[in-house]
């Protein structure tokens, strides 16, 4: 069975990461993919070499009508049974291409807003939640399938203790308002009115889609005069060496879909203090993976910091079962399954597997 995997998209994040994670799920249940990306992105460089793996790079532009006779010929072609698109503006000129070979498409939806993608023959929602939400918009739930955000890497456990001295906290991610990383400095100068030492890692940086916010961060940073507390690498290139650096990891989003980033601090054994964003919510529900605090909540972030660093038994029980977590649900061969089981399905027209 053949798949086009489509990520239109030119930053670098957790949309990215999941459309490279789609990839290598598909190739290793047995799909055959051509992987669409655009020339000028990241995602088409970090494909990796495979016997069933077809590139086609393309420069998108929603309202190129000649793109879309390219995408029909290639489709034609290659003559996929399914197309999955990840970034929702794609939508309207894939079906335009794909509705002419009568080939399905769906639509994986990275956050809760159903524009464009009631244009789809089926979605993937990342979480129960969403179909929740789509559903209570009148989207009919037999189009909707839920495959959760993977993981590939598998690590041994590594237990989270000794803190380093002092202990180290860390996130990372874009420099976006919903990420909430002003929360999480305001937090930090309570820590540091009360006199608990500590370093803090804030990985990322502005991609160029909110402007001001870096420098909003960076101005909280001094106000709160916070400046040789916490280091800001950048970008991370090596995740790995990042979580090595860290003894604690925090989520402070405002809003979060999903978090994939969470799935990666629990597979390299970190205690995870996390909001209440709708992804953590539901990652964590049931379990006791990590502490949640109510998301722009500043000083229960700080409350919930504390006592992961004055406790070293609850630090090292929410990372042994993060750990657990992220190895029982999310590790790609369970996903994968998952969308494997979905995409045969849709393909099928037949009910859910």
């Amino acid at each position: 069975m053949k798949i086009v995997n489509l990520m239109i998209s030119k930053t670098w994040g957790g949309i990215e990461q999941a459309f490279l994670d789609y990839n290598n799920a598909l190739l290793e249940n047995g799909f055959e993919v051509l992987a669409v990306t655009d020339i000028r992105g990241q995602a088409g460089e970090k494909l990796s070499c495979h016997k069933n793996l077809e590139q086609y790079k393309i420069r998108f532009n929603q309202i190129n009508y000649f793109l879309a006779y390219l995408l029909y010929r290639k489709f034609k072609s290659y003559r996929p049974d399914l197309i999955i698109v990840h970034n929702k503006k794609a939508i309207p000129l894939v079906r335009k291409a794909a509705r002419r070979l009568n080939i399905k498409v769906a639509g994986v939806a990275h956050n809760p807003k159903p524009k464009r993608l009631d244009q789809c023959d089926a979605i993937i929602s990342i979480t129960e939640c969403q179909k929740r939400l789509f559903a209570a918009q009148g989207i009919a739930e037999e189009k909707i399938f839920v495959v959760p955000n993977m993981i590939e890497e598998r690590l041994p456990y590594r237990p989270p203790l000794p803190y380093k001295k002092p202990p180290v906290i860390g996130t990372m991610g874009r420099f976006d308002p919903m990420k909430g990383f002003p929360h999480l400095i305001e937090a930090l100068s309570i820590l540091k009115k009360e006199g608990i030492a500590f370093r803090a890692v804030i990985g990322g940086d502005d991609d160029g889609s909110y402007a001001g916010e870096k420098a909003r961060i960076m101005q909280k940073t001094k106000s709160f005069a916070l400046e040789d507390d916490i280091f800001f690498p950048g970008w991370i290139k090596d995740k790995n060496k990042f979580f090595e650096m860290i003894d604690i990891f925090v989520l402070p989003s405002v809003s979060e879909p999903f978090g994939i980033v969470l799935l990666e601090a629990m597979m390299h054994s970190k205690p995870i203090v996390s909001s209440d964003a709708e992804g953590p919510a539901e990652i964590f529900s049931g379990t006791k993976a990590a502490l949640l605090y109510p998301r722009e909540s500043p000083a229960r972030l700080a409350e919930q910091l504390k006592m992961v660093l004055a406790d070293t038994s609850l630090a090292e029980d929410m990372a042994r079962n993060g750990y657990q977590l992220v190895n029982a649900r999310y590790i790609a061969s369970q996903a994968g399954a998952k969308l494997r089981n979905a995409v045969l399905s849709i393909v099928s027209g037949g009910e859910k597997a």
